[in-house]
């Protein structure tokens, strides 16, 4: 771009206007500065440069007037924005380029996890004690039936005519366990390997009479084994024991004939006084599946419930309320498997949760947690349009399930009036309003699925002998219901 030539008296102190044409055909520069108060006008005007091609970049609009020296007006020229009046000084810069996203700022590094010390785990271990010491604990059920046992023991093999006495406690404390099924299967277990040890060390000392050395070496050569087969169930660990018991007796000076029947019989007690104590003083898990699927259902109940407040209070990803309440959760769907399998193996019926409808009912709640995980997932950010409804269907959900959970305990079906009422009155609109709202839906249908599975109650008749079904026993269910929306 060019400026037009000076007048031939003084030149103006602003600047010359630039010529249109030459502004409309040069590409967008820095602008172009005036000449110096020369006095005279150019020579010749430049020659306009050609139009650029496919193959050379186009050229720049020259940055200095004619006439006006180029390193002085390099370094005296303003730098101007495309289109702004020349002379007005630097244009500003802007914080980000046009079409582009601001760069976002460092994230702060969290604080490292640390272990915590002996002393700070002294509070959660009497937190835990205390909250064993209940009658209905398994736990201290478990720690009353072992002393009582091994209390017994000892004072039955000191008043039997038999050496080495405390073997009969030693067997009780070695097979008890808190539930029935391991209980029963180690005394069994370890009544076996005894029977199986002694009478391959009998035999082999009956056929070698082993001396001291060798019976050494047998000894070592049991224990070895015992190690070796300890992770293969009781009956190999508890074969090499007895084994290594009478050989190392043996060295002793002690005679087979006194070692193995009181092995025999003071194993033989201990178990049995193992599967008394049990009898008298049980801890059987399945009359309390119910309870432990209550505490599941609280537990999920308050996950989900803190779930769906976010989306009334948007705080982003980040919820500590919702972590702790997720693996209170988790911690509770554990207890609940694990009673389950502990009650597969016990000698007792059922009162009133059937194996079916306790495999149903695990169902449901699994997904009930499932459904409150996606909506985790789809959590607002903070800043975003929050949804006042989800506050009462929230608090709705806290309570329907600790509700529904005192229901389950006294071996009624429970209800969800309240849910189903907050979706109802459902009011709202926009992306978050949507999400919470058919995440609530599917929470409820879930829980119906629930109260189905523990409805064992047989359906009523008609006259002609027909059970009843309900409308949605069958197909989808109604689009236009909460369920659906």
């Amino acid at each position: 771009m060019s400026a037009g030539p000076a007048s031939a008296g003084p030149a103006p102190a602003g600047p010359a206007p630039a010529e249109p044409a030459a502004a409309e055909s040069a590409p967008a520069g820095p602008a172009a500065v005036d000449p110096p108060p020369t006095g005279r006008a150019p020579a010749d005007p430049p020659p306009t440069p050609p139009p650029p091609t496919e193959s050379a970049p186009p050229k720049a609009a020259p940055a200095t007037a004619p006439g006006a020296d180029p390193d002085t007006a390099h370094r005296a020229a303003p730098t101007t924005a495309p289109g702004a009046a020349p002379g007005t000084g630097p244009a500003a810069a802007p914080d980000t380029a046009p079409g582009t996203a601001p760069t976002p700022a460092p994230a702060v590094p969290h604080a490292p996890l640390l272990r915590p010390t002996l002393f700070a785990l002294v509070p959660a271990a009497i937190r835990a004690v205390r909250g064993e010491l209940r009658h209905e604990s398994p736990i201290t059920r478990h720690a009353i039936r072992v002393t009582a046992v091994a209390a017994a023991g000892y004072l039955l093999g000191h008043l039997l005519p038999l050496g080495h006495g405390y073997w009969a406690p030693m067997a009780s404390v070695m097979v008890m366990r808190p539930d029935f099924s391991q209980t029963y299967s180690r005394a069994v277990a370890r009544f076996g390997g005894t029977l199986v040890g002694v009478a391959l060390a009998t035999g082999l000392v009956q056929l070698a009479h082993p001396g001291t050395g060798l019976s050494a070496a047998l000894a070592v050569l049991c224990a070895g084994m015992m190690y070796l087969l300890m992770r293969t169930g009781q009956v190999a660990a508890q074969a090499c024991v007895a084994a290594y018991v009478v050989f190392l007796l043996g060295m002793g000076g002690q005679q087979w004939t006194q070692t193995v029947p009181e092995r025999v019989v003071l194993t033989l007690l201990g178990g049995v006084l193992a599967m008394i104590a049990y009898a008298l003083y049980p801890a059987w898990e399945t009359p309390r599946l119910r309870t432990r699927l209550a505490d599941w259902l609280i537990a999920d109940g308050r996950y989900a419930a803190a779930v769906v407040d976010r989306y009334a209070h948007p705080a982003g990803k980040a919820c500590p309320d919702v972590r702790e309440a997720l693996l209170a959760a988790r911690d509770a769907r554990v207890a609940w498997q694990e009673a389950v399998d502990r009650a597969k193996n016990e000698p007792v019926r059922h009162r009133g949760l059937s194996r079916a409808a306790a495999a149903d009912a695990e169902e449901t709640l699994a997904q009930l947690g499932r459904v409150a995980m996606l909506m985790e997932a789809h959590l607002p950010e903070r800043g975003d349009t929050p949804v006042p409804a989800a506050a009462r269907l929230a608090e709705a959900l806290r309570k329907s399930t600790e509700q529904g959970a005192k229901a389950l305990r006294e071996r009624r079906v429970p209800k969800w009036e309240a849910v189903r009422a907050a979706l109802d009155e459902w009011d709202g609109e926009g992306v978050p309003d949507r999400v919470v709202r058919r995440g609530a839906g599917l929470l409820l249908e879930t829980l119906d699925e629930l109260s189905d599975a523990l409805d064992t109650s047989p359906p009523p008749m008609l006259v002609d002998g027909t059970s009843t079904k309900r409308p949605d026993d069958d197909g989808p269910r109604n689009p236009e219901g909460p369920a659906a929306r």
